[in-house]
């Protein structure tokens, strides 16, 4: 007889959270023949076998139960079949005098690739989808999905662009913003993942550029997590007006409902016409890390409404969730390449935009997390985009938080940069904590003879006058659209000045 050893990681680490039982050849499910500390010892045939095995977790909402096939032929070759979620790796098999012995480990994981199903979610079909709006004619959806097919054919890779508007390095010269054209194809991975058992984010999007390492042996990945605005602000209570979240695929309305997966997710893994000329309100944040040459993955998490700005991201305000949950992603990437090792993740960086700060400022403005490592030490860097378009006192919250952040922990090497249309001189005081002064007149580039702080100031007018010489189809008369295209444009800046 040979042997089947099954052991199971989470985390990781070999654990004991577990009971595997198998198949042989159509039979019903059996458990260990002997249980030696973590391993599961099953007898099975030498040869002609065909044995399906489950792996259920003690804790099933989170992990659930992985599954694997072995077929064993007539000469004892074993051939292994696993799902697609990467969780096995190849057996080890070995052969003594007693017969075979078969090694198996599955690593289980709290996330689960929901790609497809996020990608099917976005079919512009059913009755009601996805609401009418406001104004006639009745079912033009149009103003939603402005030169997109939907649902897109695939999700990943993100789909590249021609000759396209990026902002130029410098971004600020002769007091003008500058632009350049450029095409890019994003050579990356994008997947969406959900997260069982957590209120929000539930599901978050994660793009894996080509540039960042996934072999045995490489070092820890870098990391940037994306706040979008929240979605409060897109619900009928906010509008007062109809705005459906109905899935009419599965009924639900949060994670999978037709607005969440369009204005929460794929409006920011791609540019739907050019940014800056025809439409600022898709942001290409994988093109924009392309476009920038900087190796980083991106991890967006996707709010759910809310009545309090942190229960939209509550998961993710915390850090010890963030700490269990990014190498948790490290990890299944790692694995889809055939890496099975485990480890923390490399820099981290956070980014927000628009009241995507409050999420920001729920996370640095946690008193449990000001003493976590990963607060210290891990978060190196920080970008905020346009917080607030026409409110300082709105400004000045995040950029408090980011001020404290930048002076604990490892405050040598960290980033901090803002990136706003706002008056920069009400901002003097917690600018000069950073150590930058604002030299005005604005539009202008402010930065610390190091530059790792940085002022960005980009007015109204001067995105104004850059339109009217680029012949833009967006005139840029207003802070709103204004809003819009700085996160659009400015993240390829603040990678390409990163240290990623």
């Amino acid at each position: 007889m040979a042997q089947l050893v099954l052991t199971g990681q989470i985390h990781g680490q070999t654990t004991t959270q577990c009971n595997f039982t198998i198949a042989v050849n159509g039979g019903d499910q059996v458990g260990p023949d002997s249980v030696v500390l973590d391993q599961s010892i099953f007898n099975i045939p030498d040869t002609d076998a065909s044995i399906d095995i489950q792996a259920a977790a003690l804790d099933q909402t989170k992990y659930g139960t992985p599954t694997a096939h072995l077929d064993i032929d007539s000469s004892g070759t074993v051939q292994a079949t696993f799902p697609p979620d990467g969780n096995w790796p190849p057996p080890a098999v070995t052969s003594s005098d007693s017969g075979q012995t078969i090694q198996l480990t599955v690593h289980f994981s709290p996330l689960r690739d929901v790609t497809e199903q996020a990608r099917v979610s976005l079919a512009q079909t059913g009755s009601d989808y996805p609401g009418s709006p406001p104004a006639p004619p009745p079912g033009d959806m149009s103003f939603r999905t402005p030169g997109v097919a939907l649902p897109p054919g695939a999700y990943s890779p993100p789909p590249g662009v021609t000759d396209s508007t990026f902002i130029a390095s410098p971004s600020i010269s002769g007091g003008a913003i500058q632009v350049e054209t450029r095409s890019v194809t994003p050579g990356g991975e994008a997947v969406v993942l959900r997260l069982p058992g957590v209120d929000a984010p539930q599901l978050v999007a994660v793009y894996w550029p080509s540039g960042v390492s996934r072999d045995p042996g490489g070092p820890p990945a870098p990391f940037l997590v994306y706040f979008h605005p929240g979605m409060a602000q897109n619900s009928p209570a906010f509008y007062n007006e109809p705005r459906d979240r109905h899935d009419p695929t599965t009924g639900s309305t949060y994670p999978f409902g037709w607005d969440y997966q369009f204005f929460g997710l794929l409006n920011y893994l791609q540019y739907i016409g050019d940014p800056f000329l025809t439409n600022p309100f898709a942001k290409g944040l994988p093109l924009q890390i392309d476009g920038a040459a900087r190796n980083v993955v991106l991890v967006l998490p996707l709010m759910r409404v809310a009545g309090n700005p942190c229960d939209e991201i509550s998961s993710f305000a915390d850090a010890t969730v963030l700490q269990e949950y990014l190498p948790e992603i490290q990890a299944l990437m790692f694995r889809r390449s055939g890496n099975f090792q485990f480890g923390p993740i490399g820099r981290l960086g956070m980014a927000s935009f628009s009241s995507g700060h409050a999420a920001l400022t729920c996370f640095l403005g946690n008193t449990a997390n000001q003493a976590h490592p990963l607060y210290l030490d891990t978060l190196q860097e920080v970008y905020l985009f346009d917080p607030h378009a026409d409110l300082v006192s709105e400004t000045l919250a995040p950029l408090t938080q980011v001020t404290a952040w930048a002076g604990r922990g490892t405050s040598g090497t960290k980033t901090a940069r803002l990136y706003t249309q706002n008056d920069p001189a009400q901002l003097s005081p917690l600018l000069t904590q950073l150590g930058v002064t604002a030299p005005g007149p604005a539009p202008f580039d402010a930065a610390t003879p190091d530059d790792r702080n940085s002022l960005t100031s980009l007015p109204l007018a001067a995105w104004n006058t850059l339109a009217t010489q680029q012949g833009s189809a967006v005139p840029y008369a207003n802070t709103g659209q204004v809003h819009q295209v700085l996160p659009a444009l400015m993240l390829t800046d603040a990678l390409r000045r990163s240290r990623f």
